[in-house]
């Protein structure tokens, strides 16, 4: 009897260190990701999507900033700018749910300038999606998910995340998640493909 309790009890254990990313009600998708714990406040996570390939120029395809922990969910709160809810959380279970690839990328800077792209980021909620995905604007009325992101630490003071932040032809003006996710400023703390 205690060799089953001691099963289960590592059962549970294991299920709460590494809980499946499952679908939500927010739209959740299909895939597993053992879920990632050495996180701080204003990391990056970032995936890939099979089916935004078509239109979105690089493997990765959304990105988001993550905030905070909640003790209500139990589980970080991403902010992401997407396109059926503007600037919107999720959880970052049901975040990475809906990509087949995930990496979650630590900004080269300071704690200070972490907690102010959080801030930052967390003061955009609420406003809708950008669609001019060819700009990029720091202080804006709309964004799309990695202008978002990249906003987020310019506007904290910290170092320019957009790998080409000047005109390129993959991506004009703007700034794809694939140029978050190469920039030398960030660096890739978790990976998983499902």
């Amino acid at each position: 009897m205690k060799k089953v309790a001691a099963i289960v009890g590592l059962l549970l254990l294991a299920t709460m260190l590494n809980p499946v990313a499952a679908s939500s009600s927010k739209g959740g998708g299909n895939y597993w990701h053992p879920y990632p714990y050495n996180l701080v406040p204003g990391d990056i996570v970032i995936g890939h999507n099979p089916t935004s390939d078509k239109i979105i120029p690089g493997y990765w395809t959304h990105t988001g900033i993550i905030i905070g922990w909640s003790s209500t969910y139990n589980e970080w709160i991403v902010v992401e700018a997407t396109m059926s809810h503007g600037v919107t959380w999720s959880t970052l279970s049901e975040f990475m749910s809906r990509y087949d690839t995930v990496a979650v990328l630590r900004v080269a800077t300071s704690d200070y300038v972490r907690q102010n792209a959080v801030y930052f980021a967390y003061q955009q909620l609420g406003k809708p999606y950008d669609y001019g995905w060819w700009t990029k604007q720091v202080y804006g009325d709309s964004y799309y998910c990695s202008e978002l992101v990249w906003a987020a630490y310019i506007a904290a003071g910290g170092p320019d995340i957009d790998q080409n932040p000047g005109w390129s032809w993959s991506f004009a003006n703007g700034v794809a998640p694939d140029e978050v996710y190469y920039d030398g400023d960030t660096y890739v703390i978790y990976y998983h493909s499902a």
